[in-house]
């Protein structure tokens, strides 16, 4: 990643993360600004992004030091770990001691990054937990991709690329003309892939690099008018029946979207889009979006039914409900954050015996 950060990459993390609580908290807008199912697979394409450019660099160094890079995928997989589950097991033991749902009950699936598992097997969103299932994706894709990756030769990546996003048009297909449970085709890893293959191919792109200049400020408009009509055709596909095998093709359209906001936000956005992305309080709320994803359904189990007895109706006051739950969610990220979280991340050298990397 040639050590660049780009802080507007942690700004669009908050751009998805509001996303996300706008949808589950209720936030009454125009259906063609909603915006919150496609925030998920946004986050799938930063995942792949980042990923991507971690394992290249880890190979680079690897190789220029004379030394097998597989010896760096313990330290890959210690570093996802020592990231994702302190803030997770502490909020599944929040959830179990307050009694939240059937978290309980369903608490191993959880523990063990299968809760997409166990809403295919149900056939049912698990109460309390079904946001899980996107950070359960996640980690299965921490498993396949290093391997995939590290077994490629670059020139063959593209090739590796097209094959994931026909595995997973396919998956998708197949689940629809077989009249499978939609929740099957939204939680399994298959039905994802062309979203990490997104960030996979941004990061081909800009060959491994964080901050190159694939396009110029012509270009990165004239794509963005091609990319923004493919998210309009997405949009109006979302609306057709669940049986219809056209729909098969919305995670497909979003992902040029999403392909080309990642690629222009990586190159930095100039004028009012890079100042807003650029914003302290927008790239320190990217760096805790893991925090504000696992607390806020807990949030909003919790604190909704306070709301309501204060009299904050979700019709008649639901924008002033929307941000009191999302600054909730913030805080208690926030807390977790510099209460947890950063203390054991300053023990990650140690632990994985590897210097800090930005961005994985």
């Amino acid at each position: 990643m040639g050590g660049v950060y780009q802080p507007q990459l942690d700004g669009l993390r908050a751009v998805a993360i509001t996303g996300v609580l706008f949808h589950h908290f209720g936030m009454h807008i125009p259906d063609f600004l909603e915006y919150g199912p496609i925030s998920v697979r946004l986050f799938f394409a930063l995942t792949g992004y980042f990923i991507t450019l971690w394992l290249w660099k880890a190979e680079d160094t690897a190789n220029a030091g004379g030394v097998s890079v597989w010896r760096e995928l313990p330290v890959f997989h210690g570093r996802r770990l020592l990231r994702i589950v302190p803030p997770l097991y502490l909020s599944l033991l929040l959830a179990a001691v307050l009694g939240v749902g059937a978290v309980r009950s369903d608490f191993l699936w959880h523990v063990a990054f299968l809760s997409n598992f166990y809403a295919a097997k149900t056939g049912y969103w698990p109460d309390a937990m079904a946001h899980l299932w996107s950070l359960s994706v996640q980690e299965q894709f921490y498993l396949l991709w290093p391997v995939v990756l590290l077994l490629t030769p670059r020139r063959w990546f593209p090739g590796v690329l097209a094959g994931a996003v026909t595995i997973a048009f396919g998956f998708r297909l197949a689940c629809i003309v077989w009249e499978v449970n939609p929740i099957i085709r939204w939680t399994m890893l298959f039905g994802s892939l062309d979203s990490f293959a997104t960030g996979g191919f941004v990061a081909w792109l800009a060959g491994g690099k964080v901050g190159v200049q694939v396009m110029t400020e012509r270009q990165r408009w004239g794509w963005g008018a091609f990319a923004f009509a493919c998210l309009l055709m997405a949009r109006s596909l979302r609306y057709m029946p669940q049986t219809n095998e056209w729909i098969a093709t919305i995670e497909l359209l979003e992902a040029v979207f999403i392909g080309w906001v990642i690629l222009a936000t990586a190159q930095g956005w100039r004028g009012p889009i890079g100042w807003f992305l650029s914003l302290p309080p927008l790239v320190y709320m990217g760096k805790i979006s893991l925090g504000i994803y696992l607390f806020h359904v807990l949030v909003h189990i919790v604190f909704g039914p306070m709301l309501d007895r204060a009299g904050i109706d979700p019709v008649q006051d639901n924008t002033v409900r929307v941000l009191l739950l999302t600054a909730l969610s913030i805080g208690a990220a926030a807390l977790s954050w510099h209460l947890f979280e950063q203390p054991l991340a300053r023990l990650k050298p140690a632990l994985v015996g590897h210097p800090k990397s930005r961005g994985a």
